[in-house]
């Protein structure tokens, strides 16, 4: 029976490699996943390339303000200058991303005596859902956050003290450090690590693990604050929250945003109310590394997902592969016919994942997405140039395709910064009505409800949509933008 087993973990392991391969293919010939969040994280490393590290809030020309951290566009713009094309830098280095998370979970687990085989279908399971695909094709942060999270956990895993000595402990703050370096709402991983040091009656570690990743964090901000001449924590400070206020943090949206993950993704569902029941069932470990992991984690992610305009699918993956971590060691930890099932649970989940993966390549190939993808980026280029000016886009993706700056880098952190500084937001209002672009690019309809909701309370503004409205006609929708020329 067990090598029924493990033959059956190694065909589901080499299934979910093979559908991320082919999915990772059709990501970069067609460029199928990029979206508006894509061209934010290409834009912070085209300026970077261009020598500029953070743009000001607004410098006469262009508009800055994001709440990305660094890290990844660093990756992104070194890749570029090594010869890649900018579009492609992001992918490989989004998808490196993805490749060391993998890593990273087979290195925790086998930390916490999981076996080779078990550890690797761990592995597999934690990158293999399409939410964790689409989060690295479309260019993101959160697989290579999550990576140096989950490593800084490993370095210390399992406590003891040869795991917790001073130059492990020092290596972890490092990896935490790097990882909110590249996610700011990774401070997860050392909260959970320090915790369980001190439920550990480990306080020395503990307290050597918070006041050196304190102190790494502290170097870190300051060397980017000046870095960028002041403009990073400027940046930081008006996107404070973005857009969350106190009310928002205690309000319902902490419970009902979650909520709606249940419609989308049944196996996320699943997952979750299988680590819920395990929490339950070995109450007895709740101040063990793994719980805490899952407990902080997730507590972080429900912060995140009170902020309007989070994507939820992108979001949940700190959450998604700390519950994960916790099955597979509660899985090794069983014995008899309770392993043997929680070993077919986890290969049901992947082979799931898998699925679900192959039915959407399915789809992508069925509609020829390489092609038409390719084809609806060359209209909406050409007719980017027939503009004949600058224009203004809502998502900065369509001027970094066009080999442009984007005048905006962030439409959320602009509705966000507006907010807070509202002559900003007139200034872009008042270039809008003097017709200083040639064209503008909307992502949504603001003549409908939805689009209207959206522009209030989401990207950019009322008052500069309301300029678009009134001093520019609706030409035509190209690759789902929405093109207006301006009136005469």
């Amino acid at each position: 029976m067990k090598h029924r087993v493990d033959r059956a973990i190694d065909v589901t392991v080499a299934l979910t490699i093979a559908v991320l391969a082919v999915d990772a293919a059709l990501s970069l010939f067609s460029g199928a996943y990029l979206n508006l969040g894509s061209g934010v994280w290409l834009s912070l490393a085209r300026d970077i390339a261009d020598g500029i590290f953070y743009r000001p809030l607004w410098d006469g020309v262009e508009y800055g303000g994001t709440r990305y951290f660094p890290m990844l566009p660093l990756a992104i713009a070194g890749l570029h200058g090594a010869g890649l094309p900018l579009v492609a830098a992001g992918l490989w280095a989004s998808m490196a991303g993805l490749v060391a998370l993998a890593v990273a979970v087979f290195f925790l687990l086998r930390r916490l005596a999981v076996p080779p085989r078990l550890a690797t279908l761990g592995a597999a399971l934690a990158i293999a859902p399409y939410f964790v695909h689409q989060t690295a094709f479309a260019i993101r942060s959160e697989p290579l956050a999550a990576a140096f999270a989950v490593l800084g956990l490993a370095v210390l895993a399992p406590l003891d003290e040869r795991s917790s000595s001073t130059s492990r402990v020092l290596l972890a703050a490092g990896l935490f450090v790097s990882a909110f370096a590249t996610k700011l709402t990774c401070v997860y991983a050392p909260a959970a690590a320090t915790a369980a040091l001190l439920l550990a009656r480990r306080p020395v570690p503990a307290l050597t693990l918070a006041a050196a990743t304190t102190s790494l964090g502290l170097l870190f901000f300051a060397g980017m604050n000046m870095a960028s001449n002041g403009r990073a924590l400027e940046s930081f400070h008006a996107c404070a929250l973005a857009g969350s206020g106190i009310g928002s943090l205690f309000g319902t949206a902490v419970i009902t945003r979650p909520l709606t993950l249940i419609g989308t993704s049944h196996l996320l569902t699943v997952v979750f109310l299988l680590t819920m029941a395990a929490i339950i069932v070995r109450r007895h470990d709740w101040h063990r590394l793994p719980t805490l992991y899952v407990i902080a984690a997730s507590g972080i992610t429900a912060v995140i997902f009170t902020s309007p305009g989070t994507i939820l699918t992108s979001q949940i993956l700190d959450a998604y592969v700390a519950a994960i971590v916790l099955l597979v060691v509660g899985c090794a930890g069983a014995a008899g016919r309770l392993r043997m099932l929680g070993q077919g649970v986890l290969i049901g989940l992947t082979i799931w994942a898998a699925a679900q993966n192959l039915v959407r390549i399915a789809g992508m190939l069925e509609d020829d997405v390489v092609q038409s993808s390719r084809e609806e980026r060359r209209q909406l280029v050409a007719q980017v140039e027939r503009c004949g000016g600058p224009i203004l886009s809502e998502s900065p993706l369509v001027p970094i395709l066009a080999g442009q700056r984007p005048v905006l880098l962030d439409p959320f952190a602009f509705h966000v910064v507006a907010q807070n500084r509202p002559a900003v937001n007139d200034t872009l209002a008042e270039r809008v009505r003097r017709r200083e672009f040639a064209c503008v690019l909307l992502e949504h309809d603001p003549s409908t409800p939805r689009g209207a909701a959206w522009y209030k309370n989401v990207n950019m503004t009322e008052p500069v949509v309301s300029a678009v409205l009134t001093h520019y006609a609706y030409d035509r929708t190209v690759m789902g933008q929405r093109l207006y020329v301006a009136r005469r």
